[in-house]
């Protein structure tokens, strides 16, 4: 059953009824006619039990055409196989009592018992278990009777012995072939039914095979129609060219664009159109179609008969005829005035980036411009800032956080970390001398006055901005690395990365230029005291990223140094 698909089961169990009630029929009958023969039988071999024995085997036909009645009825065919098992019993009760009544050790009669097992379980369309439960019924049938009434002993015994090994020999053979003409129903069963299904099919193509081809036929002149349409009135070129760039065929859009009567013949290569400086970009294109089978969006130029200009995007297929590649069809787009719109975009981008860029920078040194000795302070911190950010982004741990834009943003707020100093008094911000405590008390409000102020701005803001990193930067970039900084006296990773970088990048320009209070530290001098309070004042990692460039933070100072010196000479010059 289990090789039967759910949706045949039913089906076959009622087959399986139907077979069971046919068969029954033929059980019966035989059993009507054959028990009452062997009447001859008993004549001849135990003439003495005649009587007896003729009058069971007329009471077991008469009890067969019962229950051929009981067959006919309209409940007959639901319960054939317990008529059928009825009989098998009823048949089996009537040898075992002709065993009993001639003593189990003849011979004769115990053969028939087993002939009755064998008719009814090669007749029937048993399964496995039902035909063991047979076996097993007929052997107790047999087996009680024997051993209740006739109590064998001795030789007896072993012919007793013997009769049933021979009955299990047959209850298994039996068995072994009722399993086998199962397997041989539901295989039948089963390519029939896997037939009819089959022959449904062929049944129902073959009754619409006409109405099908019709629909087709209509179907493909109606997509021919609707491709003739938007073939010839798409606003794309289209074409087909052959293997060395021949133009083939070409939809209108190609004869208006390339600016020839529609119609013509066309005799020229595809490759006559390309701009000459893209012609290189367009041949490798060609060659590698054949291997990608499909080009997709690809971009280049092409000039019409008048040597007007087209930027076009190109989507390429190849052609095949009995699997030679013939040529290629290629749908061409002008995207003239998108790539002018986009160039225009990113024009205006770059100019409002620009502005933007400017203006933060004009914002920042509000607060620089009070300081005279700080210089290109805030052009050197910034790039300091993008050294370290650049180095960081390729080191495990931090390559998946800091990206192209976070190396752009913080450049560009990386300046605005000391812009709270233009809340500090004059002051106390210009002295030359050593600040007191309380002197240094109102400085480090810078941080806090800083990050509240790109606080407020970034409020107005929608989405996240490049003021993230510059609120960030303003807040926490006087925090240490061992929790002893300032404003909130936070350590470790608990301090922005941002604030760290520039923390480094402050702290090394501050002790390489020059103050009122001090002489610039050469750049040796610096690189020690950074060092010495890695894991300290500064992130460790940030540290390592320095030491990996510190002759690029060298350069930079000097370039700088150098443009800022120049300057300075040629302001004294136009002020002479």
């Amino acid at each position: 059953m289990r090789t039967i698909p759910n949706e045949f089961k039913q089906a076959y169990i009622d087959k399986t009824k139907e077979l069971i009630h046919r068969r029954t029929f033929l059980i019966l009958w035989i059993g009507i006619i054959i028990i009452p023969l062997l009447s001859i039988l008993d004549y001849v071999v135990t003439r003495q039990y005649f009587t007896l024995f003729l009058f069971y085997r007329m009471t077991c036909s008469i009890t067969f055409v019962f229950l051929l009645l009981l067959l006919h009825l309209q409940s007959g065919k639901s319960h054939a196989f317990h008529i059928a098992m009825s009989a098998y019993i009823i048949a089996s009760s009537f040898f075992s009592l002709i065993c009993v009544q001639m003593g189990v050790f003849q011979p004769f009669y115990y053969v028939g018992i087993i002939m009755l097992l064998v008719a009814f379980t090669a007749i029937l369309p048993l399964n496995v278990s039902q035909a063991v439960i047979s076996g097993v019924i007929i052997f107790s049938i047999y087996l009680i009777p024997v051993i209740i009434v006739l109590n064998p002993s001795g030789d007896e015994l072993k012919i007793f012995f013997n009769n049933g090994f021979f009955f299990v020999f047959f209850i298994f053979i039996t068995t072994l072939q009722c399993y086998e003409e199962t397997k041989g129903r539901i295989r039948e069963f089963r390519l029939k039914t896997e037939m009819d299904v089959l022959a449904e099919r062929l049944s129902y193509y073959a009754h619409n095979l006409k109405v099908e081809v019709d629909k087709r036929v209509k179907d493909l002149e109606e997509s021919e129609i609707k491709y003739r349409e938007l073939y010839e009135n798409i606003v794309d070129i289209v074409m087909l060219v052959d293997r060395n760039s021949k133009i083939l065929m070409a939809n209108p859009r190609f004869y208006e664009i390339i600016g020839i009567p529609n119609g013509n013949k066309i005799n020229f290569s595809f490759m006559n159109l390309v701009k000459t400086s893209d012609t290189a970009l367009v041949e490798h294109m060609l060659i590698r179609l054949p291997v990608e089978q499909s080009v997709k969006d690809f971009q280049f130029r092409i000039a019409n008969r008048q040597d007007r200009i087209f930027d076009v995007e190109c989507n390429a297929k190849c052609i095949y005829k009995k699997n030679d590649l013939i040529g290629f069809q290629m749908v061409i787009r002008d995207i003239t005035v998108r790539k002018r719109l986009e160039q225009d975009l990113l024009e205006s981008y770059k100019k409002v980036q620009s502005a933007r860029n400017a203006t933060i920078l004009g914002l920042a040194k509000l607060a620089e411009y009070r300081d005279a000795d700080t210089g290109a302070h805030l052009e050197r911190i910034r790039e300091y800032s993008k050294v370290i950010a650049e180095e960081l982004s390729i080191r495990p741990g931090y390559e998946d956080y800091i990206s192209k834009k976070y190396i752009d943003d913080i450049y560009n707020s990386s300046i605005l970390h000391d812009i709270g100093k233009v809340g500090i008094p004059d002051s106390i911000l210009l002295k030359p001398g050593r600040l007191s405590k309380d002197e240094f008390d109102v400085v480090k409000r810078h941080s806090a006055l800083g990050g509240d102020a790109l606080k407020a701005v970034e409020s107005r803001l929608e989405g996240k901005s490049f003021l993230s990193l510059g609120k960030e930067i303003a807040y926490y970039h006087h925090e240490r690395w061992d929790g002893t900084g300032y404003p909130k006296g936070l350590s470790g990773e608990d301090i922005p990365l941002s604030a760290r970088i520039v923390s480094l990048a402050d702290v090394y320009d501050a002790l390489t230029s020059k103050r009122v209070y001090k002489e610039a530290y050469s750049h040796e001098t610096a690189l020690e005291i950074i060092v010495r309070e890695a894991g300290k004042q500064f992130d460790p990692d940030v540290v390592d990223a320095f030491m990996e460039h510190e002759d690029d933070f060298r350069r930079i100072r000097e370039e700088m140094f150098r443009e800022q010196e120049k300057a300075d000479r040629e302001q004294s010059i136009g002020l002479a």
